[in-house]
């Protein structure tokens, strides 16, 4: 079968994007530093996906190429696209858990509304989580959420902190704060029974990017100063981490940790977190799971782990544009 000249160069440039797509998604080594550019893995992956259906249409081998790197990548897939999955193990004992940032309630007016703080709270109504994580929490903006007895915010220690909330419907049997080190961020946790068995709720939220509008990853030298500033986010989201683990590490009892991890699942501080836990989104989601867009791509930033006792009932993502962010809800049990 021969190739006209542009195919060639077609055929050329597939084989180059599929080595790249899966060196971005952690299939095979790579010797590169793809911080920034891990975070258009979906990007990647759709021009990958039309030399598929243009090889397929033109009914020529190299559609089999995608076909070979999506084996190859099968396990990563997982973590980018989940098609529904009707064979859950499920739990007859269960709760749930959402996690949300909730950018503040609004209060800076980024949407043009006055009724966010009341369209959050009907939204939090409507899914009625037992436990409830906001990063981003507003003390003055905040609704009241009555329908929860128990709740721990973070203290008030210094200005430019980005606050932390927790709200329960279980009494609260412990509380503590991880105050990240030369952050805005940190986190908290609270320990809570259900059926009898105590377990620990974390609410993460990780170094943020800060991007602003003369940030640009395509001009000099804009783009090398980006480069280095996602370099400093990463290296800061793995040290937070560590503090985290240095919590966890004195903790007794199964957890669950909801994160605005600031970052994707292809990367580091994703693998790092993840550890010995489970991904509810992997167990339990569908489709991409975005939670966040950045400049108009679609990402996973947003997450709920779980401790390997923990089973996965179901896990949603509510597309509500009531912040920059989509919350998250898993079902939990155990038996």
């Amino acid at each position: 079968m021969k190739f006209s000249f542009i195919e060639n160069c077609l055929l050329a440039l597939n084989g180059c994007l599929l080595v790249f797509q899966l060196m971005l998604m952690g299939s095979i080594p790579s010797f590169f530093n793809f911080s920034i550019i891990n975070l258009f893995i979906p990007v990647v992956v759709l021009f990958n996906l039309i030399f598929f259906c243009y090889w397929l249409m033109k009914m020529k081998w190299p559609f089999l190429l995608f076909m070979g790197a999506f084996l190859i990548g099968y396990s990563e897939w997982n973590l980018l696209y989940k098609f529904p999955n009707n064979t859950v193990r499920k739990s007859s004992s269960t709760f749930s858990v959402m996690s949300y940032n909730v950018r503040l309630f609004n209060k800076y007016r980024w949407i043009d509304s006055s009724s966010i703080p009341a369209s959050i709270e009907d939204l939090i109504r409507v899914k009625n989580p037992d436990v409830l994580c906001l990063q981003e929490y507003s003390r003055s903006e905040a609704p009241r959420l009555d329908a929860y007895d128990y709740k721990y915010i973070q203290p008030s220690r210094e200005m430019g902190k980005s606050p932390l909330a927790i709200y329960s419907k279980f009494p609260i049997l412990d509380q503590g704060y991880i105050d990240f080190e030369a952050s805005t961020n940190s986190g908290a946790f609270i320990d809570i029974s259900f059926r009898n068995k105590r377990l620990r709720v974390y609410n993460l939220h990780l170094e943020s990017f800060r991007i602003n509008a003369e940030d640009s990853l395509f001009s000099n030298p804009n783009s090398e100063a980006l480069q280095l500033k996602f370099d400093e986010v990463f290296r800061k989201q793995l040290t937070q981490i560590d503090q985290f683990n240095a919590v966890e590490a004195v903790n007794d009892f199964p957890s669950i940790v909801c994160t605005d991890l600031n970052n994707t699942q292809f990367s580091k501080a994703y693998k790092a977190l993840s550890v010995d836990r489970n991904d509810a989104f992997t167990l339990a989601g569908k489709g991409l799971g975005e939670t966040f867009y950045f400049a108009s791509f679609p990402l996973r930033i947003d997450f709920i782990f779980t401790h390997k006792d923990f089973k996965v009932n179901a896990f949603e993502v509510a597309k509500e544009n009531y912040s920059d962010h989509y919350p998250i809800i898993a079902h939990l049990g155990w038996d």
